[in-house]
């Protein structure tokens, strides 16, 4: 019985723990800061969100997809300074791109 009380527990626990990070993406994208949100992304090593993600978030324009952009690779550059590997508990199967080139994606998005 303590047992799955425990496990309740970190369930609980981890469900909060998503939930937080969640209104934090949703807070910054409600008052359309666009940059900081990027850069939130880049820094945690998440993965980019597309211009379809950042649509249905309220980004409607190129000027505001692009200020995310800018935020992104800010926060990639951060996230990937001096780091040898990308390991993250949350997203084990991230892409290593910080070893792999210098231009963080921007090759392939025809930058």
């Amino acid at each position: 019985m303590a047992k799955l009380v425990v496990q309740c527990f970190v369930g609980f626990f981890i469900i909060m723990l998503f939930g937080c990070v969640g209104f934090h993406e949703n807070d910054l994208a409600q008052k359309q800061e666009w940059e900081q949100l990027g850069e939130y992304h880049g820094e945690q090593g998440y993965r980019e969100w597309d211009t379809k993600e950042l649509y249905k978030r309220g980004a409607l324009s190129e000027t505001e997809y692009e200020k995310y952009r800018a935020g992104y690779l800010n926060g990639r550059f951060e996230y990937c300074s001096g780091k040898q590997n990308v390991n993250t508990v949350l997203n084990p199967a991230y892409p290593d791109e910080c070893n792999s080139s210098s231009s963080y994606g921007l090759v392939e998005r025809g930058y």
